[in-house]
């Protein structure tokens, strides 16, 4: 539903390395002229990362008021060969929590819940012992220790299936066991954000998806906004798909409403997403003071629904700015919402393709295109470098290929993109065990090994690789090779005992 909290606040927190000359632009040059410059520039990057299968889908950018781009890149539905639009809707994922968090303020604003106010004041039915530990303030923070519910290895092919009303899910599916003391940590936990949904429902004795149509979509005009909910119709809806090497598939069925609910189960438009924008800069949602609250950093960088970043001397440009951000992400898709209040800068990024497991997310998309916001110059993004690799091995020897590779990568170290490469490696290298191609997956885990000499896991899985091609004490060697680099790998400790008996 969303990468850990880790993954949102360190990819963002560093700011890349840019050139720091100008646009040209003369000084006669008019502002409409800057800003076509602008968007020609950005529009070029985007067309990059989606010919690079990097994103597909709609963008939105506006600085100062002003729209600097709108467009859509890619299908909304391959089958049909639909295009996606501005007008297309997304599943936005954990984006959600946000206006989540928002309810949870207007109530608080109105005097009907308490920050300090515990879990258990508001659900009596749940466990007393924690939720008499676990504040509003800590489900809104991520600091309530509660397990995040979507890390269960049953969340894809049993949680995500379910068809419960959200209060029997959590009865079912939540533990009442505390990771941390609850205000001591943060771990990202979309438990606490579904909970909220239930507290909503409680206070309000209105379903949370009402409650989100009357105090928010109303009240802004968000009309291509709403909670998806199985077998319901709804025009415009992209179809969801996972990238693998061979193409696009369908992404797997998920049932929205019960296994994301409140922590992740809208779906909208990048036009809508910029109406909810607009209204953040006015009271018409929230007073001053509650906004004030409500977009305050806690346990560092993570406020009420949303992480807020403080970045001194920007880009160089020396001046400070606020980043306000989330992703989302869940079957199918990826989302990414960016806003930088100084400037009046938003971008939305809506993808139907969940590109937000490559290439280093979305985020790396808005890295690269903020410097041209300011007037900076920025480079292309580059071809996924796995990707490039598979595309050799479809002409080529598995040898010719890697070869070659390998000769692009030392002529040119910036000709692909490497962010993710370690995971992407091993993933083909399980490809072509599934496919029974032992000995390419041998060599394509040989070059993981390589190109990774220091990571476990990439010994482990070569040393699976030979355990599948019966060369035994080449399986235990790199079984122990992962050992000595993690003594807690567990499975390499078993399949060592395994071989062994194997052997006697």
């Amino acid at each position: 539903m969303s990468k850990l909290l880790t993954a949102i606040i360190l990819i963002l927190i560093s700011i890349p390395i840019f050139s720091q000359s100008k646009l040209s632009v003369n000084k006669g040059q008019s502002t409409s002229i800057l800003q076509s410059q602008r968007a020609k520039k950005v529009d070029e990057i985007i067309a990059k990362y989606h010919e690079y299968n990097l994103f597909n889908g709609s963008v939105l950018i506006f600085k100062d008021g002003k729209e600097l781009l709108k467009k859509s890149y890619g299908k909304a539905n391959l089958t049909w060969n639909i295009d996606a639009t501005a007008e297309t809707k997304f599943r936005i994922g954990s984006i959600t929590k946000q206006f989540t968090a928002m309810l949870i303020m207007q109530l608080k604003q109105e005097g009907k819940i308490k920050l300090e106010g515990k879990l258990s004041d508001y659900l009596p039915w749940y466990n007393q012992t924690v939720g008499s530990k676990i504040t509003i303030h800590n489900l809104l923070t991520h600091t309530s220790g509660l397990p995040n519910y979507t890390s269960s290895p049953n969340f894809p092919n049993q949680m995500a299936k379910e068809n419960l009303s959200p209060k029997d899910f959590a009865v079912k599916y939540f533990q009442d066991t505390l990771e941390f003391e609850p205000g001591k940590d943060i771990r990202y936990s979309n438990t606490g954000y579904y909970l909220l949904g239930l507290i909503i429902e409680e206070i309000t004795k209105k379903p949370y998806e009402i409650v989100l149509q009357e105090r928010i979509f109303d009240v802004l005009g968000m009309k291509n906004t709403g909670i998806e909910t199985p077998y319901r119709i709804i025009a415009n809806f992209a179809e969801g798909y996972e990238l693998d090497f061979d193409g696009f598939e369908k992404a797997d069925f998920i049932n929205m409403k019960t296994a994301t609910y409140s922590a992740g189960a809208m779906f909208s438009t990048v036009e809508d997403l910029l109406l909810w924008d607009t209204a953040l800069y006015t009271n018409i949602l929230l007073n001053e003071e509650n906004k004030r609250i409500m977009f305050t950093p806690f346990l560092p960088n993570y406020a009420y629904g949303i992480a807020v970043l403080k970045k001194k001397n920007f880009l160089g440009l020396n001046k400070d700015i606020t980043q306000i951000l989330h992703g989302g992400g869940i079957q199918g898709f990826s989302s990414f919402m960016t806003r930088i209040p100084e400037d009046k800068i938003l971008i939305v990024l809506l993808d139907n393709t969940r590109a937000g497991t490559r290439g280093g997310e979305l985020e790396s998309i808005v890295e690269n295109i903020i410097p041209v916001i300011y007037d900076l110059k920025a480079d292309l993004p580059q071809p996924l470098a796995v990707f490039e690799l598979y595309k050799l091995l479809k002409t080529k020897s598995l040898a010719q290929a890697i070869t070659q590779f390998k000769e692009t990568k030392n002529i040119n170290k910036n000709a692909y993109n490497f962010r993710n490469f370690e995971s992407d490696l091993n993933r083909l290298g399980y490809k072509f065990l599934l496919e029974k191609k032992i000995s390419s997956a041998i060599e394509i885990l040989r070059l993981c090994v390589e190109e990774f000499p220091n990571s476990a896991n990439a010994y482990d899985s070569l040393g699976e690789a030979y355990l599948e091609n019966r060369d035994y004490e080449l399986a235990i060697a790199n079984y122990e090779k992962s050992l000595q680099l993690d003594s807690n790998n567990e499975n390499a400790k078993l399949m060592i005992q395994k071989i062994k008996e194997r052997k006697q």
